[in-house]
């Protein structure tokens, strides 16, 4: 009979079974729920949390050092780097040398260079660790690592006729636990923390510490690194991190074979089955409301859902290493798994036609890479449309946008993959680029290129402003004083005055005192003094209606943008002008919603 525990476990949820702020409001209920739970049951549970909740969690488990240690390296890693510096202290002294190494492969090298300075952050935060884990892992790690390590931090010499020379250690801090090898320390503030643990292994394991002092004189430095980082590159290739030729074939074009391959079982990934649990924080980092986790709700295949997990995290390790990100850094692996979550939301509503059991189905039946590379089409394909566009139109549209509009274009074309502007807008300093995450969110951008190419086509052939005709404008125009004001809504709002004032439907800059004539004119009389004045939408009605008429072949989409731009022009004459009072006279300069050019 299964304790209660198990059942509420069944199936694997993407929740503990408890509520999480009991881990930290009562966490006597945790503990008991955590001491009727296997390893593996309690490894599941400790992935289903964020954040300092994780750790939190590990510290009630009775059994916190086998959880850890059945953790994936992969989850240990983004562990410590989510909770960051001293604080993940309890974590590292419990993790198992193979969990430590895969930390150190990832953070002592960028490409094939090793970082020293990186060795001597790491020494000195497990220094503060209960348990001496760098004695552990230079008494076990292979002999190239480790000489390759002290290298980069320590010259070593003795007293004999071979190794007296002494040179290139004036001014260096020296130490000697046995007065026979004199260790030399390049990186000064890492004494204190590798003497420490030098004496340690001198007096524990000296025939270790002797064997280890003559490799560091002798081993060739050059050679040794390279020794060093073939064996990092065979372990981190096993664990699905692979060169960068390999990794950029994730943006390779999709071939269609690749969606007729069966995806494999978990084993095939967890080092043999050794890892008895599959990574979550790849899952963690997608929206809970997204289609990917509607789908992968109805998915019931237990050990399917663990494939899919590593294969998420084999995924985002060869984006990382495609993009040349620095795996080290918190804020670049957030980024990676954010593009490699939201890609694949994609090509999965494309492949389901945005039928969640449909998509439920394809991942269970579907590779992840398939899918990313489904999604990443579909966005190349977006840029290409704006690549176009712009090499098209150039300068002329960039000049008839507003700042909304611009920072939202950049963001399609600047970067490598067209990304989001969230906060587009002119004046922001910290703008919150992302990537596109939804067919929704493609759809919206591909309707805003067409509504860009609307703008080229009435501008040119409805308003009649050419390129070198908007240069007269500008050149004409008095006010706005800055010329990057003058965009479409204000050069539409200047040809409706002209219309309402000359039945004319033309751009050129209005005299100051026709421009308040027309102001005087478009505004209702105002009920409340305090509120602002609203638009006679008559007036802008008749001349929409002209505009109907001129010589554009109007889909019915551009009839739909055309409204959207005569609302645009009201709200803009409203914002700029509907508080004014005229019989007291304004300044234009403080304006920007008509042109307007000297008397």
């Amino acid at each position: 009979m299964k304790n209660q525990s198990e059942k509420m476990l069944e199936p694997t949820g993407m929740a503990p079974p408890f509520p999480e702020k009991w881990i930290r409001s009562d966490p006597g209920k945790v503990e008991k729920f955590l001491s009727g739970m296997s390893v593996a049951e309690q490894a599941r549970c400790v992935m289903q949390v964020k954040g300092r909740l994780k750790q939190d969690l590990l510290l009630l488990s009775p059994r916190a050092v086998e959880v850890v240690r059945a953790l994936p390296p992969e989850e240990v890693y983004y562990m410590v780097k989510e909770i960051g510096g001293a604080d993940c202290l309890p974590i590292l002294s419990t993790i198992s040398p193979p969990q430590l190494q895969y930390i150190f492969d990832l953070e002592w090298w960028h490409g094939d260079k090793l970082l020293p300075q990186r060795v001597r952050d790491w020494l000195v935060l497990l220094e503060k660790c209960d348990e001496p884990k760098i004695l552990y892992w230079l008494l076990g790690e292979d002999m190239d690592q480790v000489v390759m390590a002290l290298q980069a931090l320590i010259k070593v010499y003795k007293n004999d006729e071979m190794t007296d020379s002494y040179d290139g250690v004036e001014g260096l801090q020296n130490f000697s636990p046995d007065g026979i090898y004199d260790i030399f320390f390049k990186v000064p503030d890492v004494a204190p923390v590798l003497s420490k643990f030098l004496k340690i292994l001198y007096e524990s394991y000296p025939d270790e510490f002797f064997n280890l002092m003559e490799a560091v004189i002798w081993f060739p430095v050059s050679p040794t690194v390279e020794r060093a980082y073939h064996w990092r590159l065979a372990r981190t290739s096993e664990r699905g991190i692979p060169e960068f030729e390999e990794a950029h074939e994730i943006y390779s074009r999709l071939s269609p074979a690749a969606l007729q391959v069966k995806p494999t079982l978990p084993e095939s990934f967890s080092d043999g089955g050794h890892y008895r649990v599959a990574p979550n924080y790849p899952i963690a980092q997608a929206d809970p409301a997204c289609f990917f986790r509607r789908c992968l709700a109805l998915v019931r295949d237990e050990a399917r859902l663990d494939a899919l997990r590593w294969e998420l995290v084999y995924l985002a390790n060869k984006v990382m290493v495609a993009d040349l990100r620095d795996p080290s850094d918190p804020q670049a692996q957030n980024e990676v798994m954010q593009k490699v979550m939201a890609t694949v939301n994609i090509g999965l509503e494309l492949g389901s036609g945005e039928d969640a059991r449909k998509g439920a189905a394809l991942l269970e039946n579907t590779w992840m890479q398939p899918l990313f590379q489904a999604g990443y089409g579909h966005l190349m394909s977006l840029k290409w449309q704006v690549e176009k566009l712009v090499k098209d139109a150039g300068s002329y549209m960039d000049r008839l946008l507003n700042g909304n509009e611009r920072d939202y274009l950049c963001a399609l074309v600047t970067y490598r993959i067209p990304m989001v502007d969230e906060d587009s807008g002119a004046g922001k300093s910290n703008p919150r680029v992302r990537h596109f995450e939804s067919l929704r969110e493609i759809r919206h951008a591909e309707t805003f290129l067409r509504r860009l190419k609307f703008y080229v086509r009435f501008c040119r052939q409805c308003l009649e402003v050419t390129a070198p005709g908007l240069d007269e404008i500008l050149a004409a125009c008095r006010y706005p004083v800055n010329p990057e004001d003058v965009n479409l809504v204000v050069l539409a709002s200047t040809a409706l005055a002209r219309y309402a004032l000359f039945r004319e439907i033309s751009c050129r800059p209005l005299p100051p005192v026709a421009a308040q004539t027309f102001l005087e004119l478009i505004f209702l009389p105002r009920i409340v003094k305090e509120e602002p004045r609203q638009c006679n939408e008559d007036m802008v009605r008749v001349f929409h209606d002209k505009l109907l008429n001129t010589p554009l072949a109007w889909t019915e989409e551009d009839k739909k943008f055309l409204q959207g731009l005569m609302a645009q022009c009201m709200q803009n004459l409203e914002s700029q002008f509907g508080r004014i009072d005229f019989k007291s006279g304004f300044n234009w300069k403080f304006t920007a919603g008509l042109c307007v050019g000297s008397e």
